[in-house]
């Protein structure tokens, strides 16, 4: 039997015009791929396809009778449900389905169902991006009520989501939140995914699970059970990305017991970053006792609205106010806690001394600090990395000059504030003792090496306000953990973290959209998650990086450069984003841990040596669209030291890999 991806290929264009553009995800519920529908304008509609295979157990479905009989049923109530639900804002849309058969040695064992729906951005995406959280507290409020509104009209129509987590949950461009997955695997009944539980367990309802045997319950429960769940969603948005008894370093091996205290109704502990009126509503959402819950998800909306009138009380009326009514001194009074000026002499006094600091601040922001301002600023007599206050707080300059603090042994924290704007080159470099850097909102430009080869340090920290990184900023700082893009940095210098070979995090800008040459080279990053605005990679951008395992591109990149992941030799895994046109030169030489790869249509180049020495690789899809390969490109240690090779390339008859297969003896076959 072929595998869904290639039978779902047999059947292009699907619904009439819609071809696959490569797999967004998967799990137990089948598989989801982004597909995309061309006009004879030329206006390209995107869409997202789940694909799910209905197999009826032989014992069931001993008849071909039987088995369309099974297949309707499964399919046809998942439909149904959504075809009632289409049209509501905060529910993820249906627009067409369609079922195929599916046929192995000429007889039908199957059924494929296919459910076209919108394209939306997954929560649970959104959330391992910013690590477990979304922008703001505020946030998961919105949230909270956006689902509570799909819910209403979900528990209206009689039907249970049963599954609601972040993976379930989608926003849309307009930052409406919307529910989606409607259990369709999980009420696939008599088919190979109905053994998935109702529920996944992380958020599971106490009440859906038989207290001593651990079994499901079919029908111990109500629509209380979706009010539990979205309670938890709404913990872990406010609890800084973590479940109840769950905590940052918690070993996998304690994760069911952390799973099985909720379970059992131990009292849980208000989420860390909820205020006490926000808290007492997830908390009351998550109670163990389904009558301590909200008795609707009416209820709960309510209860989250009344978070937002919060009364402001009416500042009160002091002496200042009677001599100057409609001007309001809130600078210097305010700051000395002068809450009432009860006589003139008191209010001209400190009228006089606003005056003067707003002249003085005035008069601050001018001045550029040199090196040789900086030698002496601050004048410590122990100058040694143990003293307690070898820290500097920079705030009286508006610029710090090139070279400012270069080769300073006695720094160990650096705070940058007020009103400096730039940072020059080589501003910190090779600092031997330095630590801990933090910059506050304003600085707007780091220059070149700024911070280059301080081989302590290990935490630093930049604002949103920077737009300009310059090349080699934290080159060869060998003992940064993880760090902390600004979020409207639209682009990486070259060589920006080479050689940090412990940064095993980094935090990319949302508003990406190139990465320069070797900017993370012979890093310590484990995964790499490439926002959608992140349009060009730079040579040898992440070679090199040897504990990389997982990397996510940015779907509309259009080439992958010279050797930009070479030498990653822990990578097991590549998908390529479907408007990939070209594979340059080295682009994955020596990646080891590579075994099978997937090129999708539309790619027109794969470079010389492109997957040189990836002797894990075993298979390999070429398109018909590929009309130049270079030489060597699949060149390995195991073709020269056994004389064969493991290595298949499936690809058309008589397409240019074909023949180029030929040509240089590989294996190759068709589809």
């Amino acid at each position: 039997m072929l595998g869904l991806e290639e039978r779902l290929h047999q059947h292009e264009p699907l619904f009439g015009g819609w071809y696959l553009r490569g797999e967004i995800g998967s799990g137990s519920y089948g598989r989801v791929y982004r597909v995309e529908y061309q006009d004879l304008f030329g206006t390209v509609s995107t869409a997202a396809l789940k694909a799910i295979e209905i197999l009826p157990d032989n014992k069931l479905a001993d008849t071909p009778e039987k088995l369309k009989q099974l297949a309707y049923e499964a399919a046809m109530s998942e439909v149904e449900t959504l075809s009632r639900l289409r049209g509501l804002s905060n529910v993820v849309n249906m627009d067409d389905h369609a079922v195929f058969e599916i046929i192995e040695d000429g007889r039908v064992v199957g059924y494929d169902l296919l459910i076209r729906m919108e394209l939306l951005q997954n929560v649970g995406q959104l959330m391992r991006r910013n690590g477990g959280r979304l922008q703001s507290v505020e946030e998961a409020k919105k949230l909270g009520k956006d689902i509570c509104c799909g819910l209403i009209c979900c528990h209206q129509s009689d039907i249970l989501h049963r599954d609601i987590n972040p993976n379930n949950i989608f926003q849309n461009s307009f930052g409406d939140y919307k529910l989606g997955d409607f259990g369709i695997a999980k009420q696939l009944h008599g088919t190979l995914h109905a053994q998935t539980a109702i529920g996944t367990r992380q958020y599971i309802a106490p009440e859906v699970l038989h207290k001593k045997t651990g079994e499901l319950q079919a029908d111990h429960y109500d629509i209380r059970v979706d009010i539990y769940c979205l309670g938890l969603v709404l913990y872990q948005l406010a609890n800084d990305g973590y479940l109840p008894f769950f905590y940052d370093g918690l070993p996998k091996s304690e994760w069911q017991e952390a799973i099985l205290r909720r379970l059992d109704g131990e009292k849980l502990v208000p989420p860390s970053q909820a205020d006490d009126a926000f808290s007492d509503v997830i908390l009351k959402a998550c109670a163990y006792q389904p009558q301590e819950r909200y008795a609707s998800a009416q209820e709960m909306y309510d209860a989250l609205c009344q978070l937002d009138q919060v009364s402001v009380p009416e500042p009160q009326e002091t002496a200042l106010d009677f001599w100057h009514p409609k001007e309001q001194k809130n600078r210097l009074l305010n700051t000395f806690g002068l809450a009432v000026v009860s006589t003139p002499e008191m209010r001209y006094i400190a009228e006089k001394l606003d005056v003067r600091l707003q002249e003085t601040k005035k008069a601050l922001p001018e001045g550029v600090l040199t090196p040789r301002t900086a030698a002496r600023l601050p004048m410590w007599r122990i100058r040694a990395p143990w003293f307690p206050f070898n820290s500097l707080y920079v705030r009286e300059y508006t610029s710090i000059a090139d070279r400012a603090f270069q080769g300073r042994r006695d720094l160990v924290a650096v705070k940058i504030g007020g009103y400096v704007s730039d940072i020059g080159e080589d501003a910190f470099t090779r600092c031997g003792s330095l630590s801990e850097v933090r910059c506050e909102d304003g600085v707007e430009s780091v220059g070149k090496r700024a911070f280059a080869y301080n081989t302590k340090l290990t935490r630093c920290q930049l604002p949103d306000s920077v737009q300009e990184l310059g090349d080699q900023v934290f080159m060869g700082c060998s003992s940064l953990v993880s760090l902390r893009l600004p979020a409207y940095a639209e682009a990486l210098g070259d060589e920006l973290c080479s050689g940090c070979t412990s940064l095993y995090q980094v935090i990319l800008p949302t508003a990406l959209r190139s990465i320069g040459e070797k900017a993370f080279r012979g890093s310590g990053l484990q995964k790499i998650l490439l926002p959608d605005s992140c349009i060009r990679l730079g040579a040898s951008a992440f070679s090199d990086c040897k504990r990389l395992t997982s990397v996510q591109v940015s779907l509309r990149l259009a080439i992958i450069s010279e050797e930009c992941f070479a030498g990653c030799t822990a990578l097991e895994q590549f998908d390529f984003p479907f408007r990939l046109a070209e594979i340059r030169d080295r682009a994955f030489y020596g990646c080891t841990s590579l075994t099978n790869i997937v090129i999708p249509e539309g790619v027109r180049r794969i470079g010389a040596q492109a997957f040189a020495y990836c002797d894990s690789l075993q298979t390999i899809r070429i398109p018909d669209s590929v009309r130049q390969i270079g030489e060597n490109v699949f060149e390995g240690r195991v073709k020269r030291r056994f004389g064969t090779s493991r290595l298949l390339v499936i690809a058309k008859y008589n397409s240019y890999a074909w023949q180029y297969c030929k040509q240089n003896g590989i294996k190759v076959r068709e589809p």
